[in-house]
């Protein structure tokens, strides 16, 4: 079994995520939103949460601030949808995101905590829009991390290498200090081709035990 700790003295920053490591796995409201708009999970999954570098979407636009949830964003959706046959409803995608209730993560919580009281540096990284950071201060404690990034603020989004390197220069840190900690596997491999560490989450019990391996506490 492998429970020895590893590159303990290299690493002095941990990066969060929020859905999905900070907050509880948001997959079953992509179902929400499958089943509202009659189409396969998987699709849902890939214009929502899919790697920027494999087609554009309006929703990547969004969480880089620079398009709004207005009628411009429904029409463009829309275009995606045709290719699919499926009709977009703004207001119901607009509830969704404005009025979505996330459960935080009891076990990373205590796990970020634990960490910045034993001198490590702890970073928020998410993919967002503007119209969910209420979503996230509600669920979360913000204030206990030492640097937030917002994708939706800065006009960048994962897994582009440059929002990586933003937070660690955010740390005062270079990238090879840094932990990434993300549920989905894109977004873990951009961390390491920036220069990362990463632990891909899996259970919030597990997922503590791997990021624990890497720090002196």
């Amino acid at each position: 079994m492998y429970d020895q700790k590893v590159f303990s003295n290299q690493l002095q920053a941990a990066v969060f995520d929020y859905g999905g490591v900070m907050a509880k796995s948001p997959f079953g409201r992509v179902e929400m939103l499958a089943a509202e708009y009659k189409a396969e999970k998987e699709i849902i999954m890939q214009l929502f949460f899919g790697d920027s570098s494999s087609f554009e979407s309006p929703w990547f636009d969004a969480e880089c601030g620079i398009q709004p949830l207005n009628e411009v964003f429904a029409q463009r959706m829309q275009l995606i949808f045709d290719e699919h046959d499926l009709l977009f409803n703004l207001d119901f995608f607009k509830s969704w995101v404005i009025d979505a209730i996330n459960e935080p993560d009891p076990v990373m919580e205590e796990l970020v905590i634990n960490l910045k009281a034993s001198g490590i540096k702890v970073a928020l990284l998410t993919n967002s829009v503007p119209e969910f950071w209420p979503v996230i201060e509600k669920t979360i404690n913000t204030e206990v991390f030492d640097c937030i990034i917002d994708s939706s603020k800065v006009g960048l989004r994962k897994p582009d290498l440059k929002i990586y390197e933003l937070v660690a220069k955010e740390l005062g840190l270079d990238t090879t200090s840094c932990l990434m900690i993300d549920d989905l596997a894109h977004n873990v491999i951009g961390a390491e081709s920036a220069g990362m560490k990463s632990v891909l989450f899996s259970t919030s019990e597990e997922t503590s035990k791997n990021i624990l391996r890497y720090f002196n506490c």
